[in-house]
């Protein structure tokens, strides 16, 4: 609902610009590798989800493992496009298209923080504690959420990319 809510806004402001204060951002070059790396992430906690299924502990270990790891790498390369904005004059209070910008990647990073902290408890949870059962619908909501995110991240990416 949150990004229904900011988006709708987006699309309304940007309509309503007609004193020409709606000024595109330059696309940090680092915003589509982080792309990459939260598809890839996905696509590992996806296939170790279904390893474990499978109960193929090692190799879901690995998979959600190097999932979490991608998924951490896209947090911290989003705090380095942020930075790459501002030391390009682009701030939240610049113009409109930059202050949604940074208010949709913050709201989405808030969200990836915390689904980082359950991918990360279900990490620890079967490197650290292997002989106690792990519950299935933490697993599966974990993965689930993630997935949920990656999705918004794209249709975000493709705002980003292809509205002008």
């Amino acid at each position: 609902m949150t990004f229904a809510a900011l988006l709708s806004a987006m699309f309304v402001r940007r309509g309503l610009a007609t004193n020409n204060d709606w000024h595109r951002l330059p696309v940090p070059p680092l915003l589509r590798w982080n792309t990459v790396a939260l598809i890839l992430s996905s696509v590992a906690i996806d296939l170790g989800r279904r390893a474990f299924r499978a109960g193929r502990r090692p190799r879901f270990r690995l998979l959600w493992m190097t999932g979490t790891a991608l998924g951490t790498w896209f947090l911290i390369g989003q705090s380095i496009n942020w930075k790459f904005l501002a030391e390009h004059g682009f701030y939240l209070q610049h113009n409109p298209a930059s202050a949604f910008f940074f208010v949709l990647t913050w709201a989405h990073a808030a969200h990836v923080i915390g689904a980082l902290a359950a991918l990360y408890y279900v990490a620890c949870r079967t490197l650290f504690f292997p002989a106690i059962p792990l519950n299935r619908n933490v697993l599966e909501v974990s993965a689930i959420f993630w997935h949920f995110l990656d999705v918004m991240w794209l249709i975000l990416m493709v705002i980003f990319e292809f509205w002008k």
